[in-house]
């Protein structure tokens, strides 16, 4: 045998090595992703995308008024105030307030909107964890509906 002849088995076998490699490590990684679980954001995704167009009305709605609602976060309190504008509070908002968590549903939290005399309602949030959280406002006055989402990051 040849020298020639030892080396082209050489470049053979490793391309063969090389094909086969590739292979087990793309099977195994088609395996390894269809055992992933995907959480979605929702349980009821599709519900949701359905209202959506509604949902889009209430956003424009709340982003024309002259003065939107103020939320506002206090680290040194750990609160989160609401304050509406004086005539939006004389109009008796009724509605919902939604500290959503994006990397966990589980620690998601909902109050209702209740204001306090002047126009504004202050939430206790001792137990905040740090991170990214989403501040959603959900509420109604005189039958038309508005919503006012803002991002928070406490850290």
């Amino acid at each position: 045998m040849n020298k020639s002849d030892a080396s082209g088995r050489g470049w053979m076998w490793g391309i063969i090595l090389s094909l086969l490699a590739f292979g087990l490590f793309f099977i195994g990684f088609a395996i390894w992703t269809f055992q992933s679980d995907v959480e979605l954001m929702y349980d009821n995704y599709y519900d949701k995308d359905v209202v959506y167009e509604q949902q889009i009305r209430r956003i424009e709605r709340a982003d024309a008024l002259p003065l939107k609602p103020k939320l506002t976060y206090r680290h040194a309190s750990q609160t989160i105030t609401i304050y509406f504008s004086p005539d939006m509070s004389q109009r008796d908002p009724q509605g919902t307030f939604l500290l959503f968590r994006p990397s966990d549903l589980n620690l998601d939290r909902t109050f209702p909107l209740s204001l306090q005399g002047d126009s504004l309602q202050t939430i206790s949030v001792p137990d905040l964890l740090p991170g990214l959280w989403r501040m959603k406002l959900d509420w109604s006055s005189e039958n038309v509906e508005y919503y006012l989402e803002e991002m928070l990051v406490v850290n």
